[in-house]
């Protein structure tokens, strides 16, 4: 059930409350084999897409589309680590009907910011800046423009899983 309703039909929140030793195992297995890409990261390591594992944490945020009826099915996922440095240019995932969800396994501090942009920066260019928490998951609608901020801290690393579902 999501938990928090952050913008009313298009971002939430939810607490994972699910084995985080188990994702920091398949985390492990991640790293040991891929040696990553480069997307919207500026910096930081981004896997391929993941073909196997994390099944509680697919579940589980499958479940909590659920609760605002969205019934979905995976579509991808990856890994992404970024030190206090790395950030990631505004984006967005998908243009159909789609949501995509970010799972915060390791936060560094609170300077390393989600933000959502307007559909139409030229006009709009409010945005919307998220603090996250460690477990924290953040479900938007995939066609949302977002970015991740750096922090500059040194030594920080910041490890989050992103997932997109399309509707089924």
């Amino acid at each position: 059930m999501i938990e928090k309703v952050i913008r009313k039909e298009s971002i939430y929140l939810n607490d994972y409350t699910g084995d985080t030793d188990i994702i920091q195992k398949h985390i492990d297995h991640i790293l040991t084999f891929d040696k990553g890409r480069v997307v919207s990261n500026r910096g930081g390591y981004q896997s391929n897409n993941i073909t196997f594992g994390f099944d509680d944490i697919i579940n589980f945020a499958i479940e909590s589309l659920a609760s605002i009826d969205f019934n979905c099915q995976l579509s991808n996922f990856w890994l992404n680590i970024n030190d206090g440095n790395s950030f990631n240019l505004p984006h967005i995932h998908a243009t159909e009907e789609a949501w995509s969800v970010v799972y915060y396994h390791k936060v560094c501090c609170e300077k390393a910011t989600l933000n959502f942009h307007s559909l139409v920066p030229t006009i709009i260019s409010e945005q919307y800046l998220l603090h996250p928490k460690e477990k924290m998951m953040v479900f938007f609608k995939a066609n949302i423009p977002h970015s991740v901020s750096s922090c500059g801290g040194e030594n920080h690393e910041r490890i989050t899983l992103a997932f997109n579902f399309r509707k089924i």
